[in-house]
């Protein structure tokens, strides 16, 4: 059984969108034991996609299209597809009906979106107006969803996936399973997962490493096999392991700091308050996150946090002295229970031979006692340091609050 996933949109090949449905659609089926064959992305321009169209259904046999089913006109696939199938098009009452009653009669497209391929069954799209279809014929199944991913995702979770699983049963079904972890590399950790496939061959792992965090997503019928691979990996790297919602370590430390009752305020230079942008996302940051001091320049570092001259003379900005200075300064300001500051150079241009672009002072610390304060070097361009340095810091707090290890070294 060939199943191909079919993205359309020159959004997509221009790359001003990213295509996050056909990984939503991936993970679902393969969560319920079907294995997708190809992923292919088609233009807008009806020739390309009418070719490209014609192609897929002469080798898969399930296909799932997202996009052009609006009512603009770069919103083709209907009829494209209409004429592939050799069906008329025919004015639906049920899909009419419930346009009427979300948007009322004076609806502009109501006529364009309730008119589909009479060969085709409609899926009622209950955020938006474009009603999905379901073509089967020939033992092939064609499934064409809208691209909008709110749309996309309700309707086939609620009616294409079921109508799926009743015309093409899954013979196996599969767990998924996903851990992430803070401050590892890809490196670090594929040395193992070699091993850990070697001793449970029936799980199908995938390792997606990020800016400060990395996530290992395993899949497998045999869920005692499942189960054996995460304890391996969970006693190997058990030290930099998270917990969250959506594998972002921000999620980790604001459960924890909610949990626990604790504060939490921040003195941000070279990361310009992306820290506090990150926490600040998250919905009740306002129950523990205090604020942050986006002390940029050397003047507001002395200004606000009350950082020597005589120490940003003698030792710089980016020092250890430094970020000690600066995280005194916020807990003397913020009274908060827990604080970090960072000063670095994200470059492109700042460096010398003794601190070149990308080198980072940090201090992480509880009021009242010693801090951590390392360094470390941040790879990649200004905004890729920016950001690691933002995930590394929140791994190295929430290692430290949560876990009792100390904030630095990241690696040990």
């Amino acid at each position: 059984m060939q199943i191909e996933l079919v993205a359309i949109g020159d959004e997509l090949l221009r790359g001003t969108t990213i295509n996050t449905n056909g990984a939503f659609l991936s993970r679902h089926l393969s969560e319920n034991g079907y294995r997708i064959s190809r992923h292919t992305t088609l233009s807008d321009d009806p020739v390309v996609l009418k070719e490209g169209l014609q192609e897929v259904l002469k080798r898969s046999t399930i296909v799932i299209t997202t996009g052009g089913l609006g009512p603009t006109c770069d919103d083709r696939t209907r009829e494209i597809l209409a004429r592939l199938f050799s069906s008329e098009f025919h004015f639906n009452e049920s899909v009419a009906a419930d346009l009427k009653k979300r948007f009322g009669e004076q609806l502009i497209s109501l006529e364009d979106q309730a008119t589909i391929p009479a060969k085709a069954k409609p899926i009622l799209n209950r955020i938006g107006t474009a009603p999905g279809l379901i073509f089967t014929e020939d033992q092939k199944t064609w499934i064409i969803l809208p691209g909008v991913p709110q749309e996309m995702q309700e309707m086939f979770l609620n009616d294409a996936l079921p109508y799926l699983q009743k015309i093409h049963p899954s013979c196996v079904q599969k767990k998924l399973d996903q851990l992430h972890f803070s401050l590892l590399y890809e490196s670090l950790v594929d040395p193992t997962l070699r091993i850990l496939q070697e001793q449970y061959p029936q799980v199908d792992v995938g390792i997606y490493p990020g800016y400060g965090s990395l996530m290992v997503s395993m899949l497998s019928s045999q869920e005692e096999q499942l189960e054996q691979f995460r304890t391996g990996l969970q006693k190997k790297f058990g030290p930099y392991l998270f917990e969250s919602p959506n594998g972002k370590i921000e999620e980790a430390v604001h459960s924890w700091f909610i949990k626990n009752k604790k504060t939490l305020a921040l003195a941000e230079s070279c990361t310009g308050g992306l820290m506090a942008a990150h926490l600040t996302a998250l919905s009740g940051a306002s129950d523990y996150f205090l604020g942050s001091f986006v002390t940029y320049s050397n003047a507001m570092k002395t200004q606000v946090l009350g950082v020597p001259e005589s120490t940003l003379r003698q030792t710089g900005a980016v020092s250890k002295e430094t970020v000690a200075a600066m995280l005194e300064g916020v807990f003397k300001q913020s009274g908060a229970d827990f604080g970090i500051a960072i000063s670095g150079i994200a470059g492109p241009t700042g460096g010398s031979d003794q601190k070149p672009v990308g080198t980072m002072w940090a201090a992480i610390g509880e009021r009242g006692k010693v801090p951590d304060i390392g360094t470390f070097i941040a790879k990649g361009n200004r905004q890729t340091r920016i950001l690691s340095t933002t995930n590394n810091l929140f791994g190295a707090l929430y290692r430290k609050v949560a876990k009792g290890i100390p904030a630095f070294p990241f690696f040990s």
